[in-house]
Formats: C-alpha cells, sequence, structure tokens
C-alpha cells in the first residue's frame, strides 16, 4: 500500500485558486490600464468622434466648464456641468453636459479646463430617457440653452456623459475583484491545508508504529478490517480512511 495523498483535488484546489486570482486581477487592471481616460482617448472612443451608443465609456475631451452646476439629478446626489467638448482637434467642438457627484474632486479639476490645456476624463454616455438614465434630459436641456443660438447649433441635446455611472462600474468592479481575491485565497488555504492535513495524519501513524519504518507496504497485510469500497482501513487501533484525503483516527482516543 503506497502514501494515498489526494493530488487531484489539491491540483483542483491550486487550479480554482489561480482561476479565481485572475478574475481579480483582470476586473482591476481592466480599469486601471484599459478603461482610462488616455488609453480610451489613444484608441479614438473620444466623445463627439466615435459613434454614440448609450452605456458606452469614452473619454471626454473637456476645454471649458461652466463653473455652477447647471442642475442637479432628481433621486441622484449628482450634478450637471455645462461642458465644451472637442475631438482631437480642438477646432472642432461642441457642448453638452456631464454628470458628476457631489464633492468629486473631478468636478474642480474639470473647470481649470481650456482650449490650451484641455482636461481628459472618461465617463459613460448615457442617452436621454434609457433605463437608468436621466428622465426628460433632452427636453431640458434643450430648453437651458434655446437662448443661445450659436451653443444650441453645436449642442449635443440626445446624449450627455456620466463620471459618476463610469465611477460605480469601477468601483463595482473592485468589488468582484475583491471577491474574486478572497475565494482564491480560501482556495489556495484549503489546498495546502488539506496537504498539511495529510502529512500530519502520516507522521502521525508512524509516529505511533514505528515498525512501518515509514513505508505503508505492510498495512494491508497486517490490517483486521479493509474496505476498499469506502476506503477504510483498520489497522491495530488505528482507523485509516483513504477515500479522498487520506486520515487516521486513534481509536484508543475516541
Amino acid at each position: 500500500m503506497t502514501e494515498k495523498r489526494n493530488t487531484k483535488g489539491f491540483v483542483g484546489l491550486i487550479i480554482a485558486g489561480i482561476l479565481s486570482l485572475i478574475v481579480a486581477l483582470g476586473a482591476i487592471g481592466y480599469f486601471q490600464f484599459y478603461q482610462t481616460a488616455d488609453n480610451l482617448y489613444k484608441q479614438g472612443k473620444i466623445f463627439g468622434t466615435s459613434t454614440m451608443k448609450d452605456e458606452e465609456t469614452v473619454a471626454v475631451k473637456i476645454t471649458y466648464t461652466q463653473p455652477k452646476s447647471i442642475g442637479s439629478v432628481e433621486g441622484s446626489d449628482t450634478s450637471l456641468y455645462f461642458i465644451k467638448f472637442s475631438g482631437v482637434d480642438t477646432n472642432d467642438f461642441g457642448y453638452a453636459s456631464i454628470e458628476i457627484k457631489e464633492g468629486d474632486k473631478i468636478a474642480d479639476k474639470i473647470k481649470s479646463a481650456d482650449v490650451d490645456n484641455p482636461v481628459i476624463v472618461a465617463a459613460k454616455i448615457r442617452k436621454s430617457d434609457a433605463d437608468g438614465a436621466i428622465r426628460d434630459y433632452t427636453f431640458n436641456f434643450k430648453d437651458l440653452i434655446s437662448e443661445n443660438e450659436t451653443v444650441s447649433k453645436l449642442a449635443e441635446t440626445e446624449y450627455y456623459v456620466s463620471v459618476y455611472e463610469f465611477d460605480k462600474d469601477r468601483q463595482f468592479a473592485y468589488i468582484v475583484a475583491g471577491i474574486a481575491g478572497i475565494i482564491a485565497l480560501v482556495f489556495f488555504y484549503s489546498a495546502f491545508a488539506t496537504r498539511k492535513g495529510e502529512d500530519k495524519a502520516y507522521n502521525e501513524l508512524y509516529s505511533a508504529y514505528p515498525e512501518l519504518n515509514y513505508s505503508m507496504d505492510t498495512v494491508l497485510d497486517n490490517a483486521t478490517y479493509v474496505d476498499n469500497q469506502l476506503g477504510i482501513v483498520l489497522y491495530k487501533h488505528h482507523l485509516l480512511a483513504t477515500y479522498k484525503n487520506f486520515q487516521v483516527y486513534d481509536l484508543t482516543k475516541s
């Protein structure tokens, strides 16, 4: 009888831990290295330049922001700011609004934007009246800019951009990463705890019966009872369980 360790289970737990760790790192890396304002801008995913699509993540190149918000969003702790945005060429510009959570430092950052020093932020495009978007946004925004003919002609009134919703997605990804990371640790702990438990079981058996000389060859020949289907072996005063993880029970202590 050779030492029977649950190698398959050990490897399976390690693989599960690695996969969970990949999920965790992937979720973090996606927002830290891929969904960044600079990277989106380099890819050409720029608000006003790329195709408008609800819930699309884009870079917003801001060259002007009205200092005061144009209003707060009902049922949310966010505010809308009037902005002037442009594509790669600053001569190709338009007007829209951006949703930012109250107290977010990015609101102060975009207020310093100008043509010579634009501020690029990552945000999610939202369509007026879409599920979860601002209700009657188009109507209200058109009404706000109606008196300025120049702005009205160049304004994007059907879509707005939301830093707030982009940040919500990022926070959700971090939560997923945290949970996946914890699960990975549980898998790794279980794998090594199982292996450690098996090592302890064998050492207990060898310590109790020095005649085994750290070999299991004589256990079956001298066993009092053997059940291969259940994976049970009774050797002297110890019950050996070999079905999955190797375990030993000292019957004198039970």
